[in-house]
């Protein structure tokens, strides 16, 4: 069973981790909240989410009902104070219960985020009512084309007299198939811009859309698995942004929610690993030696070098997100931030294998068999090879250390 870190017994001679090191000033009863939800809703599905790949609609309904349906847009809109900061509590939070949910979870707030961001009041107020109370939305971004270059896509959807017609094959959507509405990129083919990425809304049950199952090593649940759209007619009114364009989101809304929020699944994953071999390391006695396998020095070295991993990818998550609120209330752009999201992003995804690899060691021979150590390794895996991946990231962040475009070739 996973450990809540939320309290911590006091006990005579026992250094006690201080609160602010683990949670943002001021989150702390948010943080509380989210392990309670974690403990009741999130960890009683995740086992069988996993290995049936079930979709976790039924814990996604539980984060909305308990009011975190649409976190980072303003709060007048239904989001909370310091959304940012907020969102990274709780996707940290939920990862260490049940991941599928908490991935599917961020990639909604992203996409409501950016329908928030780039729709017009009339979009705002006819799907954000219905997020706050338990739909789904998704983004539908990369394709087999282009890969791991999300931002680039093949498909176009030219105008005609009822909009726009869509084609695309999209290969990794989370939620796909089960979201309640898509926000699609493509091209606009006669865009005025040089950018000619342009963003579509669609609707669950419009014709011409087809999803297909997902079995992959980890994240078994959250239904990332490929989509078409054939002769999608998507109504005028269902455009968000421009005919073109949309390239400004993707810095200034897609990439900074997505980096930080999956980021925050990394370092939840790697914690909730950790406490599951600190509990069974401190349970499992041997019989021979009469020791814990807790009591063994070298054991314990693993676990302090694996936690001050974590809480360093800890601190850049926070100081990230404390950084991206602060431009918001400035009204700056949030690619103010990219290149932190860049840094963060990848120490994140890099830590998360270390760990949960010496979460398994760490709890040897019953590590290995199918449960939570095992599930939480093959979970946090992803996280190197989702878009942009590590390698890119560090080529970008190579390139802005010596000078030169980070866009250019990669």
């Amino acid at each position: 069973m996973v450990q809540s870190t939320v309290a911590v017994q006091e006990k005579s001679g026992v250094m006690n981790i201080p609160s602010w090191w683990n949670c943002p000033e001021g989150f702390e009863e948010l943080q509380k909240l989210a392990h309670l939800l974690g403990e009741k809703e999130l960890l009683q599905r995740s086992i069988s989410s996993d290995l049936e790949g079930r979709f976790p609609r039924e814990s996604l309904k539980e984060i909305a009902n308990a009011g975190y349906g649409a976190v980072t847009i303003p709060v007048e809109a239904g989001g909370l104070e310091q959304g940012f900061t907020a969102f990274s509590v709780l996707a940290e939070s939920f990862s260490q219960y049940c991941p599928s949910s908490a991935m599917c979870w961020v990639m909604h707030t992203t996409t409501v985020h950016t329908l928030y961001d780039a729709g017009t009041e009339e979009q705002r107020k006819k799907y954000i009512p219905g997020v706050l109370k338990g739909d789904i939305a998704a983004l539908a971004f990369s394709e087999p084309a282009t890969g791991g270059h999300f931002w680039n896509v093949v498909s176009e959807a030219p105008r005609n007299a009822n909009g726009y017609l869509l084609n695309a094959d999209k290969s990794f959507v989370t939620s796909g198939g089960e979201a309640d509405f898509y926000i699609v990129a493509t091209s606009f083919p006669d865009s005025d811009d040089k950018d000619n990425l342009m963003y579509l809304l669609v609707e669950k049950d419009q014709e011409g859309i087809e999803s297909s199952s997902f079995s992959a090593m980890g994240l078994r649940g959250n239904a990332s698995g490929p989509m078409k759209f054939k002769n999608v007619q998507v109504p005028f009114e269902n455009r968000i942004g421009g005919e073109g364009g949309a390239g400004y989101y993707n810095d200034n809304t897609v990439d900074p929610l997505f980096l930080l929020g999956s980021a925050a699944c990394w370092v939840g994953i790697a914690q909730g690993a950790l406490n599951a071999a600190i509990y069974s390391a401190k349970k499992k006695v041997h019989a021979d030696t009469g020791s814990s396998v807790a009591g063994y020095q070298v054991i314990r070295h693993e676990l302090a070098k694996s936690q001050i991993l974590i809480d360093s990818a800890r601190s850049m998550l926070y100081r990230t997100a404390k950084a991206l609120d602060g431009c918001q209330e400035k009204g700056l752009e949030l690619s103010e931030c990219l290149y932190p999201l860049w840094q963060l992003k990848t120490h994140a995804a890099d830590m998360v294998i270390t760990v949960t690899n010496a979460a398994l060691q760490v709890s040897g021979g019953r590590g290995y068999l199918t449960g939570q150590v095992e599930k939480f390794l093959r979970d946090g895996r992803a996280g190197a090879l989702m878009g942009p991946t590590n390698e890119v990231l560090r080529e970008w962040i190579g390139r802005t250390l010596i000078d030169v475009p980070w866009m250019d070739e990669v």
